[in-house]
């Protein structure tokens, strides 16, 4: 659908001609600036065409996304659920080497309250619902066509994460960044989280303590991030991205 030349209004800049639409963006001229804006998501609740015709056919699309979206969650949730009743069905629960509860293995900051028990999956079972592959002591972040699936890896001695992973208070997840040493930067994994919801992706996030525990938490939407001074595993200052997560289903 070719929008150059129309005349949007925007509940915030006031009203603009669309001036230029490149894949899934629109720039619009405004009185005194220029904006880009995600096509057709704008659309949604903040700009609306004067064209009465284009506009509808625009909130039609945006209803059958979100349709289509929400048959893909569930369809995602009906998988999990189904994995789970596998695994309880199939395999006994492997006990670990552990000498203390989880609640004793972490800091009072971490709020280990928060952490999901079940369901638990083992690396294997990871790897075929999701269709990642997991190398080592895992991979953390994990882009794919239709997800991005993070794992925490609590370190070998226990109670101690690779990187500055810790639950929030009410509960949201506070997720580090890839690249262990040296300043991280927006690339790959990283660049996946941030642009997540902007490319339709699902964020879940699971919990690893062994190659047989990979504890889920849940679907979590990126709320904000930061990039803060930390230490890399060679105890070096270096910049550090912190990803906010928020859990939006178990």
């Amino acid at each position: 659908m070719n929008l150059i030349g129309k005349k949007i209004n925007h509940t915030i800049f006031g009203t603009g001609i669309i001036t230029e639409q490149i894949d899934k963006y629109i720039n619009v001229k405004f009185k005194d600036k220029t904006k880009r804006f995600v096509y057709p998501d704008v659309f949604d609740k903040f700009a609306k065409l004067e064209n009465k015709e284009i506009q509808d056919s625009i909130a039609k699309e945006i209803e059958e996304r979100k349709v289509t979206a929400e048959q893909y969650r569930q369809e995602e949730e009906t998988k999990r659920k189904i994995a789970e009743e596998q695994r309880l069905s199939e395999i006994k629960f492997q006990k670990t080497n552990r000498t203390k509860s989880i609640e004793d293995m972490f800091s009072e900051d971490y709020h280990v309250e928060k952490l999901a028990r079940q369901p638990i999956l083992s690396y294997r079972q990871v790897e075929n619902q999701f269709g990642i592959k997991i190398s080592g002591f895992g991979k953390g972040i994990n882009p794919t066509d239709t997800t991005v699936v993070l794992i925490s890896s609590i370190g070998r001695s226990g109670g101690k994460f690779v990187y500055h992973d810790k639950w929030t208070t009410s509960g949201d997840y506070l997720y580090s960044g890839e690249g262990k040493t040296g300043d991280q930067t927006m690339t790959k994994g990283n660049l996946a989280i941030k642009n997540a919801a902007r490319d339709g992706k699902i964020i879940h996030l699971f919990v690893k303590f062994s190659p047989q525990e990979y504890f889920y938490q849940g679907i979590f939407e990126l709320i904000d991030y930061t990039y803060e001074d930390e230490k890399d595993e060679n105890g070096n200052t270096r910049k550090e991205y912190i990803f906010h997560l928020k859990k939006v289903f178990n």
